[in-house]
């Protein structure tokens, strides 16, 4: 009897021993390592990118989801019959198109833009955004007009406090804008006219978003224009025909004064920066992304490194609101070489400034705008 009571006991010591011993060894693999497989870092959840044409205002928009990875998931039904101008405020798309503004609702599971706002506004030239309000370059025939928008939650359109603003007069010889930015602080212009002269102008944006007139550089080909963001005394520029990159120093009252230059070399045509104004980024028509250090009290800058190459064709520069992506686009017909029309995703570090091509997705012919949207 006894040997028979420890036979069947025996079984059962063993499987309480064998349990208690898994049990101890997968708390222990808990407890040793909790963070030896951390997410990856990724951009906001429902994050979508939209593309489309500048040298077609028919040109229709190529939309994508961007996921945590930093691929590209082309949305079910692009392209999107939405042309013009794309800019994003207060989480909605803005799409600036001949005589017309208007506001798209993205939704968040398909990616959908739903058009929610519009108002009327002249043959666009140039927009830019923020959460706080939308600006638009329109000819409106004798002026040259900046006309002004904040973006209710719904997605309505309202009128700034003294818009339009009136520019100047459409002229053959006169300067037309070319490119807008946009910070908390201020409204920067980059300007083209006759032989490729230009310079960049210079408002002051109030608290209530109205602008006023600052102060503007002298005749230096300067047509493209980037600001520090979110806020920051802080303008770049550069021409896309000619060849490198130049600083300014923003005073309170919006009057620019030259600081430094770099690439005597290089011919940069786009340049943004990162979300926290730490970082600038420079794209060079090679399609090599090139970053930079800034000194915010005096507008220095340093270059820390650059990226591969997207390739011929480079043009335009953007970076997604997480700031850890930066899409570059390449368009056909900017340049002699063969080149395709696509975009290229990039991934950033925000705390080095690093960058790593990812992969390049085909879209609409000559790709010149960006904007993305996250929900």
């Amino acid at each position: 009897m006894k040997n028979s009571t420890s036979a069947l006991t025996m079984p059962i010591l063993v499987f309480a021993l064998l349990t208690l011993l898994i049990l101890f060894t997968g708390c222990a693999g808990l407890s040793a390592n909790p963070s030896a497989n951390p997410a990856p870092t990724s951009a906001a959840h429902g994050t979508f990118v939209f593309v489309n044409g500048f040298e077609s205002s028919l040109s229709p928009t190529d939309g994508f989801r961007l996921n945590p990875d930093g691929t590209l998931t082309p949305l079910p039904e692009s392209p999107f019959p939405i042309t013009g101008f794309l800019a994003v405020s207060n989480g909605f798309l803005v799409v600036a198109s001949p005589n017309v503004i208007d506001t798209y609702k993205v939704d968040p599971a398909t990616g959908v833009p739903s058009s929610v706002g519009s108002a009327a506004i002249g043959s666009p030239g140039a927009m830019a955004a923020d959460a706080k309000g939308v600006y638009v370059v329109g000819f409106a025939s004798p002026d040259t007009l900046i006309y002004g928008f904040s973006v209710s939650d719904s997605g309505a359109l309202s009128q700034l406090p003294g818009s339009p603003y009136v520019f100047g007069s459409i002229c053959e010889l006169c300067l037309l804008p070319n490119s807008l930015a946009l910070n908390s602080n201020f409204l920067a212009m980059g300007t083209e006219g006759f032989r490729a002269s230009g310079n960049i102008s210079v408002y002051v944006r109030n608290a209530d978003g109205k602008l006023v007139p600052g102060g503007a550089t002298g005749f230096d080909e300067q047509d493209h224009v980037a600001l520090q963001r979110p806020g920051g005394n802080v303008a770049f520029s550069s021409h896309s025909a000619l060849i490198g990159l130049n600083s300014y120093l923003l005073d309170t009252s919006g009057r620019p004064s030259a600081v430094m230059s770099f690439g005597s070399d290089i011919s940069f045509v786009d340049e943004t920066f990162d979300a926290t104004g730490k970082f600038l980024i420079g794209l060079d028509n090679t399609g090599m992304v090139h970053v930079f250090t800034i000194d915010s009290a005096t507008a220095g800058f340093s270059q820390i490194g650059t990226s591969e190459s997207a390739g011929n064709g480079a043009n335009l520069i953007a970076m997604d609101p997480s700031g850890h992506f930066v899409i570059v686009a390449q368009s056909s017909t900017q340049t002699l070489s063969p080149s395709p029309d696509q975009i290229t995703v990039f991934t950033f570090d925000p705390a080095s400034g690093a960058m790593k091509r990812l992969q390049s997705y085909p879209v609409g012919k000559s790709p010149g705008r960006i904007a993305i949207v996250a929900e």
